[in-house]
């Protein structure tokens, strides 16, 4: 097991697999990157932001987990990509596009309110738990 700092020495490598054409792979590299250092990640948020739209969902939710781990002004650059995911088709990419908004400052999450806020009407209980939860943060007008 590498030490997080010794990881990053080969973030630029792992990066390059984000385009393999194995899901897995990719979904392993994804997850790779979000073990970096904060600010050694985001020398890859965008390429991490890119997998966002892999047809796997499962790559699709680890990036959006990966992007969570950004700090705050990076994450904020890649707000709206991880707003989309909030219509995810995988409910597991819904709830990472949450949890991962919640990490926005308030002033970048407000830009985001009205995706939450559907988010309410949700079928899913732990969905519209989870929007109250990140819709707390917003000051209030």
């Amino acid at each position: 097991k590498l030490p997080a700092e010794a990881l990053a020495a080969h973030g630029a490598a792992v990066a390059a697999t984000l385009e393999h054409t194995d899901g897995k792979v990719r979904k392993a590299a994804v997850e790779t990157l979000g073990k970096l250092p904060a600010e050694a990640l985001a020398a890859h948020g965008a390429a991490v932001a890119a997998t966002l739209e892999h047809t796997d969902g499962k790559v699709r939710k680890a990036a959006v987990q990966t992007l969570g781990k950004l700090p705050a002004e990076a994450l904020a650059a890649h707000g709206a990509a991880v707003a989309a995911k909030l219509e995810d088709a995988v409910a597991g990419g819904r709830m990472a596009a949450l949890q991962t908004l919640n990490k926005l400052p308030a002033e970048a999450l407000a830009a985001h309110g009205a995706a939450v806020v559907a988010k309410l009407e949700h079928p899913d209980e732990d969905v519209r738990k989870a929007a109250v939860a990140v819709l707390g943060k917003l000051p209030a007008e």
